[in-house]
């Protein structure tokens, strides 16, 4: 089973990310861990202050909790969970340590991947995965249809000495 980290901006766009990462790898059962960064606090008093408001409280919304749950259920054969997990610091040591703590065997984020800030301390994650120390897969898989010819006769059309082409699903 393979931890795949996913970076989310908290919409069910990210499950389409989810769904490119499972066509790409090659593996019987993964853990998806949806992933946010947030920049770490500035002052002292809000380092301190344990009853401060969390970026990330109120992010996650039942709509979204639905489509994950959906999403699990879809695919139910090789998602075994799915999870949020947030991080508050952007340095290279703090995310290795992120990494370590949640058993991440590789992120999933391809190159058209568009972080998006979805509050004032959302920080985009890209540099960090380049440095993490764990396989950083850029690349969705390209599905490749199997294509069937068919002649203008078996279409019903009036042959034109070409071939058409339809998808096969």
């Amino acid at each position: 089973m393979a931890n795949v980290l996913i970076p989310t901006d908290f919409t069910q766009s990210t499950l389409q990310l989810a769904a490119q990462a499972l066509e790409s790898l090659n593996v019987s059962s993964v853990n998806i861990i949806l992933f946010h960064a947030f920049a770490q606090p500035q002052t002292e008093f809000e380092l301190l202050t344990p009853a401060r408001p969390r970026p990330f409280a109120n992010l996650v919304t039942e709509d979204l909790r639905q489509a994950c749950k959906q999403f699990k259920d879809k695919h139910n054969s090789k998602v075994q969970k799915i999870y949020f997990r947030f991080l508050e610091g952007e340095t290279t040591p703090l995310f290795r340590n992120f990494i370590d703590a949640n058993e991440v065997d590789l992120i999933f984020c391809p190159d058209n991947y568009v972080p998006v800030k979805v509050h004032s301390l959302s920080i985009d994650p890209l540099p960090m995965f380049k440095k993490a120390g764990v396989p950083l897969i850029k690349e969705a898989a390209v599905r490749q249809q199997k294509l069937k010819y068919k002649t203008a006769a078996e279409m019903n059309m009036q042959p034109m000495g070409q071939f058409a082409m339809q998808a096969s699903s």
